[in-house]
């Protein structure tokens, strides 16, 4: 759920800014009405805040007498409740920008200044969803301590725990920063071009080509750039010489895959994980945690590498680019279809017409560009285990230990972290749905696989669909 922050943030700012409000009557027009709208989108949140805060409290008391079961059944509860109010804070931003017209009431107060409305705007649920993380941490920092014992028998390297701060730091960088950083540079560089080409705003559905390409242009300049601004996020340095460094070359080399270098996250043990960053090689570059080093066995470490090595080899950071583009134009097109049955739907901004608008177009991006999300995580673990296979088996099947390792290493993470393997991710999907799916991969072709067909699919859907989106942009401009 965690990526959604950002792009929620950043999405109902957009559509709140191109004028898709759905203006229901519920705060009556008179001088006070601004600082009413911010108290009324304020407020749910503290009070969703306060009482998270003080389930997380009575939940690390419980710690101290755990039942028969240990401290799985908290945790799960604590899990359980930490998602659910970061939903409704989020559910209230969505219903504050989009209903209340939040981002209105915020410029009555702050003028056109550039990205500064917006940002205050985002404030309130991002300084919320930290206070979750702050209270989560006495939770966050008996399960170190827990395992601090276990590392030490295990001969593992040993860290201090962190303070509290540094662990809300830590995952503000990685769950939101990372990807509100470059949105919001996107976004502030499409509010200055807009100024400069349509000085008195646009209408939703308005179209203006040249903002279009412009912006197009420099969220291509941003998204090249991106890798740069993760590595001062996050602190990345280069990973030191060894035998890790050395696995991760090889396997880059036996599939042809190029990166600016292999960087190492230091996060004190507490973040076990890999990624890749970057579109282009030369601005590419390959992230472990020291606790993925640290904790994860060796096979199961490069298992790891090899389903980050399989994100490059098969494109998915461009090919998610264009399946987004791809579920954003199809939305718009539901949004035609829809105005061409019921026009008066579209006149202003109340009643049904834009409440179809909303859930429409969150709904088609949230549905569609989670499930493509989906199958290119299934495809990257598949590469994984094709890799490991490769090296294991000569009839050119799918052994089961290559599966093991790439299960395991599955396993193994979510352990670290005290995940619950059903739980369900909107872009990764839950361990528990992978583990199964590469257990069924066993004794099969390497080379006829039904997920490289299927994403082979799912690359052409999309081109054709954003080459469809771009003809009708040109069409309507030059019509």
């Amino acid at each position: 759920m965690l990526p959604l922050i950002p792009i929620l943030l950043v999405l109902s700012v957009l559509l709140a800014d191109s004028g898709l409000i759905l203006d229901l009557g519920l705060v009556p027009e008179s001088d006070d009405a601004p600082v009413l709208v911010v108290l009324l989108s304020i407020l749910p949140t503290v009070l969703v805040t306060l009482v998270t805060m003080a389930i997380f409290s009575m939940l690390h008391a419980r710690m101290d007498r755990p039942g028969p079961r240990g401290l799985r059944p908290i945790l799960r509860r604590g899990d359980r409740c930490m998602v659910v109010a970061r939903w409704l804070i989020l559910i209230n931003y969505l219903a504050a920008v989009l209903v209340l017209d939040w981002l209105g009431a915020m410029r009555s107060f702050t003028g056109a200044l550039l990205l500064i409305d917006e940002v205050l705007v985002m404030l309130p649920p991002l300084v919320a969803i930290s206070l979750l993380w702050w209270s989560w941490y006495p939770i966050e920092h008996r399960l170190h301590e827990a395992a601090l014992m276990q590392r030490l028998d295990r001969g593992l390297p040993v860290h201090l725990p962190p303070g509290r701060m540094v662990f809300v730091l830590t995952q503000l960088r990685l769950h939101v920063l990372l990807m509100l950083v470059p949105m919001l540079l996107i976004l502030a560089a499409s509010e200055a071009l807009e100024r400069w080409l349509v000085p008195g705003g646009k209408a939703f559905f308005e179209v203006n080509v040249w903002l279009e390409i412009g912006t197009g242009a420099m969220a291509l300049v941003v998204l090249g750039l991106s890798p740069l601004i993760a590595r001062l996020v996050l602190g990345l340095r280069r990973l030191p010489d060894g035998d890790v460094r050395s696995d991760m070359q090889t396997i880059c080399d036996d599939h042809r895959v190029r990166a600016r270098d292999i960087m190492l996250w230091r996060t004190s043990g507490t973040m076990i994980n890999a990624a890749v960053m970057g579109f282009v090689p030369k601005l590419r570059y390959l992230v472990l945690t020291d606790g993925l080093l640290e904790q994860v066995p060796r096979p199961q470490v490069l298992a790891v590498m090899a389903h980050e090595v399989g994100h490059v080899r098969h494109r998915h950071m461009p090919w998610l680019l264009v399946g987004l583009l791809a579920t954003i134009v199809l939305s718009q097109w539901c949004l035609e279809l829809l105005f061409w049955f019921e026009p008066s739907w579209f006149v202003g901004s109340r009643g049904l017409g834009g409440l179809l608008q909303i859930v429409v177009l969150l709904g088609v991006v949230f549905i569609l560009f989670g499930w493509i999300s989906r199958r290119f995580e299934r495809q990257a673990d598949t590469f994984a285990v094709q890799h490991l296979a490769r090296g294991a088996s000569d009839e050119g099947l799918v052994t089961s230990e290559s599966v093991d390792a790439m299960s395991d290493a599955l396993g193994t993470i979510a352990a670290l972290h005290a995940v619950d393997p059903g739980r369900r991710s909107w872009r990764h999907g839950s361990i528990a749905w992978r583990c199964g799916y590469l257990h069924g991969l066993t004794g099969q072709r390497l080379d006829r696989l039904a997920i490289d067909r299927l994403a082979t699919g799912i690359r052409l859907a999309s081109a054709v669909i954003v080459a469809g989106g771009i003809l009708q942009l040109t069409m309507e401009t030059f019509r």
